[in-house]
This record gives structure tokens, C-alpha cells and sequence, in this order.
């Protein structure tokens, strides 16, 4: 790994290096922050690049000066007069669910439900959307698309981050299957559901707060900022 200075480290020019360049850095939205941390478990082969990152920011957090934690007396009183729970009490028992196997448990955590509880509505024909964030942040959304349906990843003003969950899709960079993460803009090809399967993707469209860092300038670059 190359350094430069000792405060930055200096990636790829690639989105996807980035990106995770950035979550490393946990400069990342809620929502992207999501997505690339169910990237990393559907896809292990980026979990040590992302490790090596976050070893080399823990470095950094070394050299920096301590800041006094302010109300401390105040917050450990509050933290022993929590009631603590009985050992002996049993927790409440969570009714039998189906494994979820179309959202990784990042996004479970996120989107706050399994897939089979989303609400969806219909736009194009065989397409649906299912809106689960909408802040400064853009726009967070699911996104179903049949076999040989074109999905509306292309964008005019902000560029999309998308993760596929199921099935596939294929665009000018190439085929994207489960875990696999794309970029797409107002240049960008009309992706093409390529599977057998519906195509279900997790979408970050781009909003006012955009991401700090390396990611940051490659997001203004692509979007023509």
C-alpha cells in the first residue's frame, strides 16, 4: 500500500476503490455505508483491501490528539443506574421467520425489515420499486426488474450506486451478478436484466450530501461538478 503524506491514502482511480476507500475512512453516507457493508458479505475477496484501509486510518487516529470526553461523571452515573436485566428471566421469544436470502443482514439492519415485508410499487412494466430512504442523503431504494427488462439505473443529476442482490444485469462495463457493485450516471448505458431470474438491486441515488474524500471527487467528476 502507497501513502501520501500521512494523512491520505492513495487508492485507484476507480469508483469502487473509492468507495470502499471512503467507507474505511467512515466518511460514507448511512445509506452507502450500508451498501458496502453488505458488498463485503456477499463478496469476500475485498474484505482484506478494506481491512488493510481501516489498519491504515487506526494509524492515523494514533497520532492525533486525545479530546476530553465532556460530562463524564455525568454519563458513567447514567450508564450504572440502568436497571440491569434478570439473567434468570428468559428473552422474549422471536416468531420462526424464513431465512431471508435476497437482503444480507447489513441491509436487514438498514432497511429495518426482511425482504418479504417490503412494500413495492409498480412503475415500468415489469419493474418495481420499493422506496425504503429519502433524505439529504438521495434517494435508497429496491429495485426489481424481469428477465430482458432494461432497469432505470441511468440518471440525469446524480450518479446511482447500485448493489445486485439477485439475478443479474449487464451494461457497457460488463455483467454484474450477486455482490457485485455498479456505477451508473447520466452517460451510462440502460443496464439489461441478463438472468434467468428477476434482477433485485439496492440503489443510492445521490443527493445534496455527497461523500468526502476520494469518492467525493470521482462523484463530482462523473457527475460533470
Amino acid at each position: 500500500m502507497n501513502f501520501k503524506g500521512t494523512d491520505n491514502v492513495v487508492v485507484e482511480e476507480r469508483p469502487l476503490d473509492a468507495l470502499l476507500a471512503a467507507y474505511a475512512a467512515r466518511t460514507l453516507s448511512p445509506p452507502l455505508t450500508a451498501l458496502v457493508a453488505a458488498h463485503l458479505e456477499l463478496k469476500l475477496d475485498n474484505r482484506a483491501y478494506v481491512a488493510a484501509l481501516e489498519a491504515a486510518h487506526g494509524v492515523f487516529l494514533e497520532e492525533l490528539e486525545p479530546i476530553p470526553l465532556v460530562g463524564r461523571d455525568r454519563r458513567l452515573v447514567n450508564i450504572f443506574a440502568t436497571p440491569a436485566q434478570d439473567p434468570d428471566e428468559p428473552l422474549p421469544a422471536s416468531p420462526p421467520r424464513a431465512y431471508d436470502t435476497v437482503l444480507p443482514p447489513a441491509l436487514r439492519r438498514f432497511i429495518g425489515c426482511d425482504y418479504a415485508d417490503l412494500t413495492w410499487r409498480t412503475g415500468l412494466p415489469g419493474i418495481k420499486e420499493a422506496v425504503v430512504a429519502q433524505d439529504d442523503f438521495g434517494v435508497t431504494s429496491l429495485v426489481s426488474g424481469r428477465p430482458g427488462k432494461q432497469l432505470p439505473l441511468r440518471t440525469d443529476d446524480h450518479l446511482k450506486v447500485t448493489l445486485v442482490l439477485a439475478g443479474s444485469f449487464a451494461d457497457s462495463d460488463g455483467h454484474h451478478g450477486r455482490g457485485d457493485i455498479a456505477f451508473t450516471d447520466a452517460d451510462s448505458e440502460r443496464p439489461l436484466v441478463d438472468s434467468e431470474s428477476d434482477c433485485v438491486c439496492f440503489i443510492v441515488s445521490g443527493g445534496r450530501a455527497k461523500p468526502s474524500g476520494p469518492l467525493g471527487r470521482i462523484w463530482q467528476r462523473m457527475i460533470g461538478g
